[in-house]
């Protein structure tokens, strides 16, 4: 299993063109425990190892940035091998900074080996995705912005498991409150189709605000009301309603510490080819407890629905509680202990499984 940990700027390994073009190169190795490799209630335990190696390149120049990176994960689990993965990765970005109409492109790909409580087993998959991104202003006070994605995820083993393709398209009308605040609204569609011929239609109606939205308080808010129409096999034409959410704070409570806050609520299709609605809560804090070492601990809560005839009522709350401690060795060598309590409880006893992890990671980035 990797576990991500953030190191602190360094100089870039290879910098040419007078700063224009760099070159920065990523390492970490891990080792660990996990108590539940598969998040299941008849949990199978292991120690694990994983190392990832990534190269990024970044050039700042002209009217067009441009930002690439590349990347492998591999790991093992001591007691169950057939679990053993390896993960490549591809990212390119292309983004327009100055003109009237600005806006960004950006294409990824990667496989991806990871445990799915939904379904109580480990998926893998590949993952494709491409984003376009424009800002175009209106006047002095307003502007609009339009997001189009597409998303594709294609799993190894077909049988378990059902593909998922989704486009999506959002406008927004921006309003500049401030020259810290903006306000916004509008509508968004996503269309999603699984390989098991489930289809969805998604309409998000939302408002919100970014930037400063209070002293010391910052990020995002928005909120809204959502609508999918859902056809498949199994549950005909079906028709749900939620609200929805994406907000993400950080509080500022002081130079030590410093909050961040998130909710989330959207509807989505899972590996198992049933719509749900999921509203995920989340806190953490991260305090430097001396010069080089620094603390993050967090909680965060979700809650599931599992929709129509093929959810068949199921709900599953979900807690998650972890803890991190980071220490700079050097300016380029980090090394994180980290802890996870994960706890889920359904409406279905098969469902319901405790997880702990422990992992040890050393990371260098050049």
């Amino acid at each position: 299993m990797i576990w991500a940990i953030a190191a602190p700027p360094a100089d870039a390994l290879f910098n040419m063109n007078q700063g224009k073009d760099l070159v920065f190169v990523n390492a970490t190795y891990s080792i660990g425990f996990d108590s539940n490799v598969f998040t299941r209630k008849a949990g199978r335990e292991s120690f694990t190892q994983s190392a990832s190696a990534s190269v990024d390149y970044t050039r700042q120049a002209g009217l067009i940035a441009i930002a690439a990176s590349a990347s492998v994960s591999v790991g093992s689990f001591a007691s169950i091998r057939s679990q053993d993965f390896t993960d490549p990765a591809l990212s390119i970005s292309f983004r327009k900074r100055y003109g009237r109409t600005t806006g960004s492109l950006s294409i990824n790909a990667r496989h991806d080996s990871s445990p799915d409580p939904d379904a109580g087993e480990r998926t893998k998959s590949w993952n494709y995705g491409t984003a376009l991104s424009a800002r175009y202003p209106v006047n002095d006070r307003y502007y609009l912005t339009n997001d189009f994605g597409f998303s594709g995820k294609y799993y190894t083993n077909k049988s378990l498991f059902s593909d998922l393709d989704s486009y999506s398209d959002a406008i927004f009308v921006n309003y500049i409150y401030s020259s810290k605040l903006d306000l916004n609204g509008g509508y968004s569609i996503r269309l999603s189709n699984t390989s098991r011929h489930t289809n969805a239609i998604d309409h998000n109606f939302s408002i919100g605000a970014s930037g400063g939205i209070l002293p010391k308080l910052s990020g995002t808010v928005r909120f809204g009301y959502q609508i999918r129409d859902s056809s498949s096999r199994i549950g005909g034409n079906e028709t749900f309603k939620s609200f929805s959410a994406g907000t993400s704070l950080k509080w500022l409570y002081s130079r030590k510490l410093s909050i961040r806050g998130d909710i989330n609520d959207d509807f989505s299709t899972s590996s198992t080819d049933i719509s749900t609605d999921r509203l995920s809560i989340g806190l953490h804090t991260s305090t430097p407890l001396t010069k080089k070492l620094i603390g993050n601990f967090g909680v965060t809560y979700s809650s599931t629905d599992f929709l129509g005839i093929a959810g068949d009522g199921r709900h599953d709350d979900m807690w998650m509680f972890d803890a991190s401690v980071g220490l700079a060795l050097t300016t380029h060598i980090r090394t994180n202990l980290s802890y996870a309590y994960m706890i889920n409880m359904s409406n279905r006893s098969a469902y319901d499984f405790e997880r702990q992890t422990l992992t040890l990671t050393i990371a260098a980035s050049y």
